[in-house]
């Protein structure tokens, strides 16, 4: 049997197998966005075997050396140095290392970022083994947990006959709080003592690549890179305020936009202006949007909408035309959410005493909804498990529900305040097991009912969002991370540790002093944490964090200060926060543009310069 013919696929996943396998995450997350977003779901990826580059071109050369040393009758012939693949000169692995591989122990440098991890703290899928005390600690309004930006220790790469000699090298403390960052020429941030030139350490490579799994790692630069020449900006509202925008799932090409009053559907153009296709309009007839919802593969649109104590869904296709109208119930619907695939999607209607989850499945197009399940409180957020289960929250309690041809309660997880209920919900595997992570915003409360793990005081200001870092690969034992934002000017990475009960706080990242974050998420791939404020925005690196990859900062300011529109409306989207302006952020699918609404404006970001 004839084995395959190689193809770029067969040689991109090496090369990029490679740049992980050997620290150069950088390199390896341009070459998968520019090629395959996935390479792990090629068909062959899981027959590659560990090095398997450095293997082929040693056999390839091996396989030179042979060819050059025998003539065409087949005899052997010396082989000369100049007929060396490489040429005759010889490359001396020790006189190339850098100052820091002959540095003894008590002389090593700082870790690339300057801070030390905690130990026995879980930080990019690994955990540090090495005690030291944690530097530019933060304490909270709890006295007893401290706040860490951790860093994964970098380990030693050195191939040597095709086989990997891994070593982590040895940490020191590093400089004390207070002293002057400097930047390698790398953009790396050195916070130790500042070295002549001559005895600059050469920092080891991260090796990002454990059993196929694969993490990307950037260097941040030293200074931010500026979104706005790259950004348009279209004036969607008049005087109402754009409190949803949301891509059309794999197309980059159309984003909708929406409010209390309105909503939009804009096709994208590089030569013209965004066309507008407009599907619900307020002309004082009383008719509010409520919910705003794509269903997985892009097809229809779902719009909710409010009037006169009813609430409606109609559907739209990518050409804006109304497709169906659903079934009237006798409450607002405050959340729509399809499942991750298939064709059903779960309706949340509320009013001040009860709630209805109601599940349609747009495959079967019913005469009517299915009974739905009734729950003794305001639902807030609802989140998909999987195809056939579901996690709700709101009031005091969290809600796991089982779906199949509806959507029925199985059990209720009970604790907290009325006055403070928990406002978002989360929810995926760890193993076998379901995780369903709740937030309360005004008690910047984080529990998970699941395993019975409360933690308190995770923010000095209100919750604005939450979001547990995609998993687009679904590799096994991925650990799990949440980000959180807040109106106390942050937004923080927490590692959960379930097997300790414990979040763990990995970043904590600001736009500047007093700039509350009112909207944060994860791009689709995980790889970097972009975060709103008013009129600024900025992506980080979600594994380093640190200093921001890019800065976006809007123009349309008077006298300094953003100009707002106050809402004809609240409709409680989330349990919105009072006198704080919604903002809404949103990565298209394939993590190339950003789509922010403030205040009556969109814009539309590029992040492929």
């Amino acid at each position: 049997m004839a084995h395959p013919d190689l193809t770029s696929h067969h040689v991109n996943y090496l090369i990029w197998r490679y740049l992980q396998e050997s620290g150069h995450g950088e390199a390896a997350v341009t070459l998968q966005r520019a090629w395959n977003h996935d390479p792990q779901s090629l068909p062959f990826a899981p027959y590659i075997r560990t090095h398997a580059l450095v293997s082929l071109v040693q056999k390839g050369l091996q396989y030179y050396e042979l060819e050059k040393s025998l003539d065409k009758e087949g005899n052997s012939v010396p082989l000369s140095p100049s007929n060396y693949f490489f040429g005759p000169v010889s490359f001396d692995l020790e006189t190339q290392k850098g100052p820091s591989e002959n540095i003894s122990a008590d002389q090593a440098p700082v870790s690339p970022t300057g801070k030390v991890a905690r130990d026995g703290v879980v930080i990019n899928g690994h955990s540090t083994a090495t005690e030291a005390a944690p530097q530019n600690v933060k304490k909270s309004r709890k006295s007893d947990r401290a706040e860490t930006n951790g860093e994964e220790v970098p380990m030693e790469v050195d191939f040597a006959n095709g086989v990997a000699d891994e070593s982590k090298p040895d940490i020191t403390e590093s400089a004390p709080v207070g002293e002057a960052a400097s930047f390698d020429s790398d953009g790396d941030v050195n916070m130790g003592t500042e070295r002549p030139p001559s005895q600059e350490p050469t920092a080891a490579p991260t090796f990002t690549l454990t059993n196929g799994q694969s993490i990307g790692v950037q260097i941040t630069p030293a200074k931010a890179a500026d979104l706005s020449p790259d950004t348009a900006i279209i004036d969607v509202a008049g005087v109402d305020h754009v409190t949803r925008s949301l891509w059309r799932p794999h197309d980059p090409t159309v984003v909708v936009a929406a409010g209390d009053t309105f909503c939009s559907l804009y096709k994208l153009s590089s030569t013209s202006p965004p066309a507008q296709e407009k599907l619900v309009e307020n002309k004082g007839d009383n008719v509010w949007v409520s919910a705003v919802a794509w269903d997985p593969q892009g097809q229809k649109l779902a719009v909710a909408t409010y009037n006169e104590m009813r609430g409606s869904i109609t559907t739209y296709d990518v050409a804006g035309n109304a497709v169906d109208l659903l079934p009237e119930v006798p409450r607002m619907i405050s959340a729509l959410k399809w499942a991750d695939s298939g064709s059903q999607l779960i309706v949340v209607a509320s009013d001040s005493k009860i709630s209805e989850l109601i599940l349609w499945d747009d495959a079967l197009q019913p005469e009517e909804f299915p009974p739905p399940q009734i729950v003794d409180d305001s639902v807030l957020d609802v989140s998909w498990l999987d195809r056939t289960q579901a996690f709700a929250c709101g009031g005091m309690s969290v809600y796991q529900c089982e779906v199949d041809s509806s959507i029925h309660l199985s059990k209720t997880f009970s604790a907290g305040d009325p006055e403070q209920p928990w406002t978002f919900i989360r929810s995926a595997h760890a193993g076998s097991s379901p995780v369903a992570v709740a937030a309360s915003s005004s008690s910047a409360s984080f529990w998970i009912p699941t395993h019975d793990i409360r933690f308190d005081d995770a923010h000095d200001g209100h919750i604005t969002a939450i979001q547990l870092k995609p998993n687009p690969s679904e590799q096994p034992n991925q650990p799990l991370i949440l980000a959180s934002s807040s109106t106390d000017d942050s937004v923080k990475l927490w590692h959960i540790d379930l097997e300790n009960r414990k979040f763990d706080c990995i970043h904590r990242l600001s736009l500047s002093p007093s700039q509350p974050i009112l909207a944060s998420c994860f791009s689709p791939d995980g790889y970097a944490i972009a975060a709103a404020g008013k009129d600024t925005l900025s992506i980080w690196n979600a594994q380093r964090g640190g200093t921001p990859m890019a800065t976006w900062k809007s123009s349309g300011t008077e006298n300094g200060e953003l100009v707002e529109h106050k809402s004809p409306v609240t409709n409680g989207h989330n349990g919105s926060i009072e006198d704080v302006q919604d903002r809404s952020l949103t990565w298209d699918t394939d993590g190339k543009k950003l789509a922010f609404g403030f205040k009556s404006q969109m814009a539309i970001i590029n992040l492929q310069r």
